[in-house]
């Protein structure tokens, strides 16, 4: 088996864009067609759908795509096993994480790794939260540190690393927003609020308003927990973050946060893989190194 064209086809799948793939992997664009070519060939049916705009999987490259990671993976594990328990371990793993958790518990669990583990070569990836499992689904990394929903889908592994309640921050300075919010009673129909634009946080804030029968008054939905708190600084309005974001960001002396009944939900963060690369050595010896740096 080609391992080689099964890696190029992976990064393919991920990046969707033939230059892209070409550049990264330090393959001609000619040499990587051939090589999308000679594996469809072998399939027996197309696996990319490609035009002048766009690249897409077709639903036998999907099915491929999760054939070509289980095959390196097991290859990735035969490898270890050839080269004997004593040797060190090495590879790469890529782990996608937010601004807030490479500022707060990640670099606890990165510094055990590396202490147990150091030839093994991290690739780290900041985004939006709302992006972590996504990244994970489609196999661009290996680890994903995400916010957890109440069931992870049955195909990922997690560990809850922090629990952090969602509040509400409002603005620090004078200004419309706070002196609304320091009204009694608190009419929130009249308060502006800045709000995630997708994501769990969202779906919780949905649920908290709905049941106070209350439509809130939507300055501006943002992606990203830093956004909402530069906005809400800025005296825009009312933002909603986990309370982590909140004690952890440049910004925490600009907002203040707000205590209401009843509570928000609790957000729960963790760290997240698919449960077929615990087989590797690489993510398995990763995992090993969270529950070290937990207890």
């Amino acid at each position: 088996m080609d391992y080689d064209a099964l890696r190029l086809f992976l990064h393919l799948a991920r990046t969707l864009h033939f230059t892209r793939t070409s550049r990264e992997c330090n393959i001609s664009l000619s040499a990587l067609s051939r090589t999308v070519q000679r594996l469809e060939g072998e399939v027996g049916q197309p696996l990319l759908l490609r035009d002048r705009r766009s690249v897409s999987l077709t639903p036998a490259g999907e099915l491929f795509r999760e054939h070509a990671a289980d095959a390196i993976a097991r290859f990735q594990v035969l490898q270890q096993r050839l080269e004997g328990a004593s040797e060190k371990l090495t590879g790469t793993i890529r782990i996608f994480a937010s601004v807030t958790a490479v500022q707060s518990f990640l670099p606890r669990i990165l510094t055990s790794f590396r202490r147990t583990h150091p030839e093994i070569h991290i690739e780290l990836e900041t985004g939006y939260a709302t992006d972590a499992l996504g990244r994970l689904e489609t196999g661009a990394v290996d680890v994903s540190v995400a916010a957890l929903p109440a069931r992870v889908p049955q195909n990922l592994e997690a560990l809850v690393v922090v629990v952090t309640p969602l509040v509400f921050v409002a603005p620090a300075s004078e200004c419309e927003a706070s002196r609304l919010v320091e009204r009694r009673p608190l009419n929130w129909a009249d308060v502006p609020m800045v709000l995630p634009a997708s994501g769990l946080a969202r779906a919780a804030i949905d649920r908290w308003f709905l049941r106070r029968k209350v439509r809130p008054r939507v300055y501006g939905e943002v992606a990203g927990n830093e956004a909402i708190l530069s906005l809400v600084s800025l005296g825009c309005g009312v933002g909603v973050v986990p309370r982590l974001v909140a004690d952890k960001s440049p910004l925490r002396g600009e907002v203040q946060v707000l205590e209401v009944e009843p509570r928000l939900a609790e957000f729960r963060v963790g760290v997240c893989t698919e449960r077929r690369l615990l087989k590797t050595p690489v993510v398995r010896a990763f995992w090993d190194s969270i529950d070290e740096a937990r207890a």
